[in-house]
């Protein structure tokens, strides 16, 4: 029979796994060398987002696709800010959602 502690210890290592596999992980170090703070938020099962904390009850989920902001009040969705399915290169797409980021949060806050 599995304790608590097992279990506990099993959900950490693969929420940890799937935010390095999914590239939140390089999300949120390419948001950090632009001076944007964000954490692993798991969203569901085991997809994780990188969570970016904003101004006016606002924050924005990214994840290795694209971004969007959201309310706090209410968990909606408000605005896109870049998605892209097609770009193959995870990377390349990492650095393209860390860049609108940075340049919207400088813009709207």
């Amino acid at each position: 029979m599995e304790t608590n502690q097992d279990f506990a210890t099993y959900y950490l290592e693969r929420t940890i796994s799937a935010s390095k596999k999914q590239g939140i992980d390089d999300l949120i170090k390419a948001l950090e060398k632009r001076g944007v703070k964000a954490t692993s938020e798991q969203t569901g099962g085991f997809t994780m987002c990188a969570y970016i904390e904003l101004k006016n009850d606002k924050y924005i989920y990214a994840n290795a696709f694209g971004a969007g902001v959201y309310s706090k009040k209410d968990e909606e969705h408000e605005q896109d800010l870049y998605y892209n399915y097609k770009e193959e290169n995870q990377r390349a797409r990492i650095k393209k959602i860390a860049q609108v980021i940075a340049k919207w949060i400088k813009d709207n806050q």
